[in-house]
């Protein structure tokens, strides 16, 4: 998409600036006006400014902080174009024309006469270009996501989002699983990623051998576990490799228990 931006952009605003002077000189001439092509030229340059602006624009929303709003990533530009406009034009008249134009006088100008086109230019493209974005990542989520469910076999990563970068992971490098409604929490072992996904439905696409539900909130990888005490209510406290405590519900005991020493057996042999 920014690639077609690179080629539409550029034509779309020289075709603006044509017309932005054929339209002074129509004028000048229907109202009796003298026609100055340099002048026209250079408040033309309303148009050029679109061209830098629009580009940190969709490059910034590519890898954008979810913290930092869409409204931010629309007035931004905005404000920057209000200011941009009148002061090139005040410089470049000052340094190379007879007479110097003034910057509030360009500033209210644009102000009374483009605002609107500021403001549709710099929202609805990229309204459309973040739905199309967000549309796009959710078809590859889906896509990547339904692999391992179509074949019935367990999966061995994970896509997850990082800020906002969608990164993979490996399952045998996650310590546990936890609920934090409506999402849950992967705990990797190199940092803790919030997922979009529930307790029940990632446990049945999980490899079962290596990862049980400890509590109704919990889902550990065997393999991270180091020990195990209990608490002499049918409950146990469970060691991670990390030195993470989990209690252990009694309601799980017995899967657990089970598992592990299968696991640590077979580790050990």
């Amino acid at each position: 998409m920014q690639y077609r931006l690179l080629v539409f952009l550029p034509i779309t605003l020289s075709t603006c600036v044509m017309l932005t002077v054929v339209l002074d000189m129509v004028e000048s001439k229907f109202h009796g006006w003298s026609f100055y092509f340099s002048e026209s030229f250079l408040f033309s340059s309303f148009w050029w400014i679109f061209l830098p602006l629009l580009f940190l624009q969709f490059n910034f929303a590519s890898v954008r902080n979810k913290r930092i709003t869409d409204i931010l990533f629309v007035l931004i530009p905005i404000i920057a174009h209000l200011f941009a406009y009148p002061a090139i034009v005040w410089l470049i008249s000052k340094l190379f024309y007879p007479h110097t134009f003034s910057f509030w006088q360009t500033f209210q100008y644009e102000l009374t006469s483009y605002s609107f086109i500021l403001l549709t230019a710099y929202s609805v493209p990229f309204i459309v270009y973040t739905f199309f974005k967000n549309k796009l990542k959710r078809k590859l989520d889906i896509s990547i996501e339904t692999d391992y469910s179509t074949q019935n076999i367990p999966i061995t990563s994970l896509l997850v989002t990082d800020n906002n970068k969608r990164m993979i992971i490996s399952t045998n490098d996650i310590f546990f699983f936890s609920a934090n409604s409506p999402y849950i929490n992967i705990h990797h072992k190199q940092k803790r990623y919030l997922h979009n996904e529930t307790l029940k439905s990632v446990i049945e696409r999980l490899d079962k051998e290596l990862f049980v539900r400890v509590h109704k909130s919990v889902i550990v990888n065997i393999k991270k576990v180091q020990s195990y005490k209990s608490r002499l209510n049918g409950d146990y406290d469970l060691t991670m490799c990390d030195g993470t405590e989990i209690r252990l519900s009694r309601n799980y005991a017995s899967s657990f228990k089970q598992k592990f020493g299968k696991t640590h057996r077979d580790t050990t042999e």
